[in-house]
C-alpha cells in the first residue's frame, strides 16, 4: 500500500516550507496592534559581532549585533522598492536594553 501523495493547496498558499527552513532560529512574530516602529538608517556602528539573529527564511531577517559593548540591530531584506537590502536601527542600546527591545522584536512588538 502507498501513502497518498502530498498536493500543495493553492488557495491557501500552503506548501512544503519546512524543507526551505532549517528551523534552528527562531522567526519573528506577526507585528501586534500597537507594535513600535524602529528607525532604520544605512550605516552601522562599524564592524561587529551578531550575538542572535532571527531565521533567513523569510524576506526580513533580523540579527542582533555587538559593536565595541553598544548593539544595534540589522535587517537583511529581499530587494523591494520601499527597503534598502541592508539596514541598521538608528538607536543603539547597551546589553540590556538591547536584549529587551530583541524580545519586542521576537514578540511582534517592534519593527
Amino acid at each position: 500500500m502507498t501513502a497518498p501523495a502530498v498536493v500543495p493547496d493553492a488557495a491557501t498558499g500552503e506548501d512544503d516550507d519546512e524543507e526551505d527552513c532549517p528551523g534552528v532560529s527562531p522567526h519573528p512574530a506577526v507585528p501586534r496592534p500597537g507594535w513600535t516602529r524602529l528607525w532604520w538608517i544605512e550605516e552601522s556602528l562599524g564592524r561587529g559581532r551578531v550575538v542572535a539573529h532571527t531565521c533567513a527564511c523569510q524576506m526580513t531577517s533580523y540579527e542582533l549585533v555587538c559593536c565595541g559593548g553598544v548593539y544595534q540591530f540589522c535587517r537583511r531584506a529581499l530587494a523591494r522598492h520601499d527597503v534598502p537590502p541592508v539596514s541598521w536601527t538608528a538607536r543603539r542600546w547597551w546589553i540590556e536594553e538591547a536584549h529587551e527591545w530583541w524580545h519586542r522584536l521576537l514578540a511582534g512588538q517592534s519593527r
